[in-house]
């Protein structure tokens, strides 16, 4: 009886094989040969590809409140930049000087930062550091 039950469990195994083995060489026959195809790409192609690789990498942003904030504000300065275009005349040291309205705002601003970071007392650093 259990050379019967082994036999019966062995021509059940052994069938799903045969049943996979027709229905991969069914396949075979329906998809055809695996080959690559002999046409080389064109002008156009290379071209594009080579154009595209360096960019292949490159990973945008996470968008965040920060980055949009800081976007936002670099298109207002923009936008102010490109209105206050004007000229507008200096007199300095005995001289007329001549600029836009909005460069002598962003060398005002340069100097008022510079002035204000070279005028930082020392010791404030130093008792930031110490606390830390």
């Amino acid at each position: 009886m259990n050379n019967d039950r082994e036999q019966e469990t062995e021509e059940k195994q052994a069938e799903p094989e045969a049943a996979d083995t027709r229905t991969d060489a069914t396949e075979d026959k329906q998809q055809g040969p695996r080959v690559a195809p002999s046409v080389k790409p064109g002008f156009l192609t290379r071209t594009w590809q080579a154009c595209c690789a360096p960019f292949a990498n490159i990973r945008l942003p996470v968008w965040n409140l920060l980055l949009f904030s800081r976007l936002l504000l670099a298109l207002i300065v923009a936008v102010f930049l490109l209105s206050n275009w004007s000229p507008m005349r200096f007199y300095l040291f005995g001289l007329y000087i001549e600029a836009p309205r909005a460069l002598s705002i962003i060398v005002l601003l340069a100097v008022g930062f510079l002035v204000g970071w070279l005028s930082r007392s020392p010791r404030r650093e130093q008792e930031s550091e110490s606390e830390e």
